[in-house]
């Protein structure tokens, strides 16, 4: 690469080689809200997102539109309360009428703060007095404990790692050779779990009732049994690499079905993989040189030859190559030379 920005295929980020403007803007502001998706709800995965996996956004009138809208003013909203809550406490602060008390010491230590009347001041000044022990005839006064940090450092902290890591990924300080990548959500899922974790205390505590706090647990409780359960059974998908590229058929079927082929003709299943190919022909033109590299392979030249003139738009070094090759091996050495002088062109053009 040099000083020079790497270059990836067409396929590995269609968005960034689209000419219009207006594609390419609504796709990359689309992109943050999957991503936000894949957190909130990771129903559906992959282990590729290239080629045609999410369709560009070409129109102001394409309904996921509406999801990034709400994705983004969903942002504003809690960057709204948030602002409106510390100013709030700032201000009860300020005019002295409230007092906050947390794991027996003064100050907002785990960021919820609650109001006492002066009754309950004086109780808990009480309640604050050192507590001694006699210890081999000596009296020794309890270490306090930590203070935990604020509800304001805890959620800063946590959007921080949820959006700093994510920022190379969005395009916009530069092209990346990938739509959407699971991996590059390792670090934001942890700033992600945070944030649930703060909200669900915050809930907790508003709570007054008993069953209200249960019936909270209980959902808390059913929402990691399903995680734990979904991800044992993703576990299962990545064994090998039939049962991974198996599992993307739904996502991504081009690029699924191609590795699938590439996985069965390596263990000898050549119907199958034969038909894996002729799959991911039908959803991307450009993966006939497989089919033919596999019909030439299994003696179906004829077959195979079809399958390379239908593959020199897309790819034409390596059709007529292959091509030509095979030709010649059959003794049809005229079309085998007609086959090979084209490419000596092209590759004197590269």
């Amino acid at each position: 690469m040099g000083n020079k920005p790497p270059n990836f295929s067409n396929s590995d980020n269609p968005a960034a080689d689209s000419p219009a403007l207006l594609t390419r803007t609504l796709t990359f502001s689309y992109l943050p809200a999957v991503n936000f998706w894949l957190l909130l709800c990771p129903d559906t995965l992959s282990f590729d997102w290239s080629m045609d996996a999410l369709p560009l956004i070409r129109s102001l009138a394409d309904w996921r539109n509406a999801h990034t809208v709400f994705f983004y003013l969903g942002l504003l909203f809690l960057a709204w309360f948030g602002l409106r809550t510390h100013q709030a406490a700032r201000g009860k602060e300020t005019n002295g009428k409230a007092h906050h008390y947390t794991n027996g010491r003064n100050g907002n230590s785990n960021g919820h703060s609650y109001q006492y009347s002066n009754h309950e001041h004086l109780n808990n000044s009480h309640a604050e007095a050192p507590i001694h022990t006699a210890q081999n005839g000596t009296t020794k006064p309890y270490e306090s404990r930590t203070p935990l940090p604020t509800t304001e450092n805890v959620v800063v902290f946590s959007l921080g790692l949820l959006a700093i890591p994510f920022l190379p990924a969005t395009n916009l300080f530069f092209y990346v050779g990938f739509v959407i990548a699971e991996r590059v959500l390792y670090i934001p899922s942890m700033g992600f779990c945070l944030l649930v974790a703060v909200g669900m205390r915050s809930l907790y505590v508003r709570l007054r009732r008993r069953s209200s706090r249960a019936l909270l647990m209980y959902c808390s409780a059913a929402v990691v049994l399903l995680f734990g359960v979904k991800t044992v059974l993703r576990n299962r998908d990545w064994r090998n690499e039939e049962m991974l590229y198996k599992s993307g058929i739904y996502v991504n079927p081009a690029k699924a079905w191609g590795n699938l082929g590439n996985v069965l003709k390596s263990q000898g299943e050549m119907e199958e993989a034969e038909q894996a190919y002729r799959n991911a022909l039908y959803y991307r033109s450009n993966m006939a040189d497989m089919l033919g590299l596999l019909l030439q392979e299994s003696n179906k030249f004829s077959e195979a030859l079809q399958y390379y003139k239908l593959a020199i738009g897309s790819r034409p070094t390596l059709a007529l190559n292959n091509g030509g090759g095979r030709v010649e091996a059959e003794g049809w050495a005229a079309k085998g030379s007609g086959y090979k002088r084209p490419n000596s062109t092209l590759d004197a053009a590269v």
